[in-house]
């Protein structure tokens, strides 16, 4: 078939320029929400990289701070595992010294120096048997006695042995007689006072038996 160049239309050179030159899309002057946010993210991490640049003071300062921080120290074992108040028992009272005859009668409960005669000469009384008049008054008071004097020990009247000094003795409310100077050298063997006051108890009951 033959064709016919006059029934085509020929374009200008300027006119197939235009033709063929791809049309230009105009971007979207609104950005979809998806856009909008990740533009926000990216500015506001920019802004923070602004705001806080890394320089090498910084970096100094914070190895020095490092460097000069402290190891953590080691746990307190006494916190972790406290130690429970130690329960001191209570003492025990200390036991009541022994009373001797010097606490009860005084420094000097007996005669010092009693003293008999005899055909041999001067002798010596043990002293116990001779209470002083003080100690006497006290033995009266424990036994409800009072205190009478007499020459308990030199034998009776016509003796050849004889007393130097009376002895001081307590008669019982029932006319018995005890020795209050015997009475106190049961405070010297460390006895005590509950075993003194049975002692006590068994002369009295001894001399008012007549045993």
């Amino acid at each position: 078939m033959a064709l016919h160049f006059s029934s085509i239309n020929l374009l200008h050179p300027a006119d197939r320029a235009t033709a063929r030159a791809p049309v230009t899309k105009q971007p979207s002057t609104q950005s979809s929400l998806p856009q909008q946010s990740m533009t926000q993210a990216l500015a506001a991490a920019a802004t923070a990289g602004s705001a806080t640049p890394a320089t090498g003071s910084t970096s100094g300062t914070a190895s020095t701070t490092a460097a000069t921080t402290p190891a953590t120290s080691s746990p307190n074992f006494s916190t972790l595992f406290p130690v429970s108040a130690t329960t001191t028992a209570p003492a025990t009272p200390a036991a009541a010294a022994a009373p001797t005859a010097q606490s009860v009668f005084g420094a000097n409960p007996w005669d010092t120096n009693p003293t008999g005669s005899g055909p041999t000469g001067t002798f010596t009384y043990n002293p116990y048997y001779f209470a002083t008049e003080q100690t006497a008054a006290d033995v009266a008071s424990m036994v409800g006695g009072k205190v009478v004097e007499m020459n308990a020990v030199g034998g009776p009247s016509g003796n050849p042995f004889v007393q130097n000094q009376p002895n001081e003795m307590v008669q019982l409310a029932n006319g018995a007689l005890i020795n209050p100077g015997l009475v106190a050298s049961f405070y010297t063997h460390g006895y005590p006072q509950s075993m003194v006051n049975q002692m006590i108890s068994n002369e009295v009951t001894n001399v008012s038996s007549g045993t």
